[in-house]
């Protein structure tokens, strides 16, 4: 009896890794999706969200800062980002931002002043700018606050597959701004580079605008908590919704493979077992 006992058990056991082996073993032949970040202490997180996409369709993608980002010093905060499309359907032409914009919520925060808001800026392409100061020191404390709006449109032709029926990738890459284009305004004028910034508040010496830059907060170290980070959302083709029939068969094949799993299970654990008998 303890030995009948013993090959059940042995059974279940070689039924479980067989489940097991067989479900770690699958294929992922889809888009890894990345996930959309949360408040984290020390870190100011951009990112924009997963979005589902059709041709001959314009979206508007929204841009969020999440941050809990103790500064070293007061003063006005500049944000200034590059907001780009990469991937297969921007490199083939099927997609292209055509608007950038910034939220209201953000232009009434104190001390808003927009230093560039601009699509290809000066004839480049890619290089669509988003770049503002405020002087509401609270703007480094936000669980989801929405900084700007890209416009994308998607072509006609764009049907979301390449050649071999694998999905056709896109993101919107997030960099830091490129001040450098806006040599008029202080904060071009006198350095900014970083994503985010504290600057002293600009004041006029002979009709010169001067401003001091006081803490640079640049991109952080992957191990490292503290800094800037992004999570480039992806823009993709929705998958197809499979019907009953072939819910039912995919539900049919992975029954039967655990079935036969389990009977070799069985066999296994028999064959081993027969000469102790």
């Amino acid at each position: 009896m303890k030995k009948i006992l013993s090959i059940l058990l042995a059974a279940i056991m070689v039924f479980t890794l067989g489940v097991v082996a067989f479900a770690e073993g699958e294929e992922d032949t889809g888009i890894l999706l990345p996930e959309f970040p949360t408040q984290t202490e020390g870190a100011i997180y951009f990112a924009t969200e997963n979005t589902y996409v059709a041709g001959d369709s314009t979206y508007e993608i929204p841009v969020y800062m999440l941050s809990n980002y103790t500064a070293s010093t007061e003063g006005d905060v500049i944000v200034g980002l590059t907001l780009s499309l990469a991937g297969e359907a921007y490199d083939y032409g099927y997609m292209t931002v055509t608007g950038l914009s910034i939220p209201a919520e953000i232009q009434a925060m104190a001390g808003y002043e927009l230093i560039g808001c601009d699509v290809d800026l000066a004839g480049e392409v890619n290089l669509n700018t988003v770049a503002f100061k405020v002087s509401d020191m609270s703007i480094l404390q936000q669980e989801k606050l929405q900084v700007a709006t890209v416009t994308v449109s998607v072509s006609p032709e764009y049907t979301g597959y390449n050649e071999d029926g694998s999905e056709m990738d896109c993101m919107l890459d997030i960099q830091a701004a490129q001040y450098f284009w806006y040599m008029e305004n202080v904060y071009g004028m006198y350095g900014a580079y970083a994503p985010v910034e504290i600057w002293s508040p600009a004041v006029e010496f002979d009709g010169i605008p001067y401003a001091e830059q006081l803490e640079a907060i640049d991109f952080g170290a992957a191990d490292v908590i503290s800094g800037v980070y992004t999570v480039a959302g992806h823009l993709i083709v929705e998958p197809p919704v499979p019907t009953w029939q072939e819910r039912l068969k995919a539900w049919a094949i992975e029954q039967a493979v655990k079935i036969i799993t389990f009977f070799q299970g069985i066999n296994e654990v028999l064959l081993g077992l027969l000469p102790t008998l």
